[in-house]
């Protein structure tokens, strides 16, 4: 026994439990970001002016709440549960047989109030999909 030495009186902290803290947190903010590549869809939104001010050229789609779909005033078809390809297709129809001599042609989307934002964007989708390169969304007041 020595009576002239001093103990230590602090305690030794060991790193291993906060490496490993700092690990799981690491991997936690790895796994809870999100590396998904959002689309973004390029829209020109039109001043609201009316189908009669609209210009003759200007085709005009009108989205109804009750699931009609026009393309001016000739009516395409209704979106009901089943028939959803059908309106689809006759939709593109009516649509690249107006296209087809220009396809820089302005081409309004308008949807009435009610009508789902998916199905708008859907129809963007389809005009975009048939070579529209000029393509608003609008809403009917």
């Amino acid at each position: 026994m020595r009576f002239g030495e001093q103990r230590p009186t602090g305690r030794l902290i060991s790193l291993t439990p906060l490496i490993d803290v700092v690990f799981i947190l690491l991997v936690f903010f790895m796994l809870a970001a999100s590396f998904l590549d959002w689309r973004s869809v390029d829209l020109n939104v039109s001043s609201g002016v009316s189908a009669a001010t609209t210009a003759p050229q200007t085709i005009l789609i009108s989205l109804a709440a009750d699931g009609s779909v026009a393309v001016g005033s000739v009516a395409v078809g209704s979106v009901a549960v089943g028939s959803v390809a059908v309106a689809q297709s006759a939709l593109r129809s009516v649509i690249s047989a107006r296209l087809a001599d220009n396809r820089e042609r302005p081409v309004v989307i308008r949807a009435e109030p009610g009508v789902p934002l998916q199905r708008a964007i859907d129809t963007l989708d389809l005009v975009r999909t048939i070579g529209a390169a000029n393509v608003s969304l609008s809403r009917k007041r």
